[in-house]
């Protein structure tokens, strides 16, 4: 099995990325991290981040992305190790949340923030992604920290993950949130079939 955690930065600290055992792809968006790194625009949150690698590595994905923010300790203190207990005995399932804060949506309402101030978020990416209304419950961890398998991934074809980054590279509406990426951290449960 092949895995490699994507690490999506701004300016925080990556020692603790010292000594792990799998390949690391940094994906940077603020100021020199001196490790080697991707540069990015400072757009979408990390999901802007998670879209560009899977575009950008769609043909040759490992077989297990662990997907992070560049400090995931506050959403999952024990973020290294879930990471070595994958690395020892693989993903046994499509997606897995690795935040140790899970939260439940029901169907397409979310009255937490940002929705005060755009409360159509989730249903306008749903709709935009996945053509579908559902209501169903959604269970999704804090910070969009989780481990995806390449078949999951592969489910949905390079095209969909283009439209999805178009959510940012297109410039959000100026609603005082910048929510798109509120909207993905809820969905990628739901994106990657879990």
């Amino acid at each position: 099995m092949t895995m490699q955690i994507v690490v999506a930065r701004y300016n925080e600290d990556l020692a603790w990325l010292d000594g792990l055992q799998c390949q690391v792809k940094i994906y940077n968006k603020g100021e020199d991290c001196g490790r080697p790194c991707e540069h990015l625009p400072n757009i979408g949150r990390e999901s802007h981040t998670y879209l560009h690698h899977i575009i950008s590595n769609y043909a040759d994905l490992a077989d297990v992305t662990v997907f992070t923010q560049a400090d995931p300790f506050p959403h999952c203190h024990d973020f290294l190790a879930k990471v070595q207990l994958i690395i020892d005995e693989g993903l046994d399932e499509p997606f897995r949340n690795l935040s140790n804060w899970v939260l439940q949506i029901q169907g397409l309402n979310c009255n937490a923030w940002p929705y005060h101030c755009w409360p159509n978020l989730v249903p306008e990416v749903v709709h935009a992604l996945l053509g579908e209304d559902f209501n169903r419950n959604i269970y999704f961890g804090a910070g969009a920290i989780f481990a995806v398998s390449k078949k999951a991934i592969h489910q949905h074809p390079l095209s969909f993950y283009k439209i999805a980054i178009q959510f940012f590279t297109n410039g959000e509406p100026d609603t005082g949130c910048r929510g798109y990426g509120h909207a993905f951290e809820r969905l990628w449960p739901t994106i990657f079939g879990d």
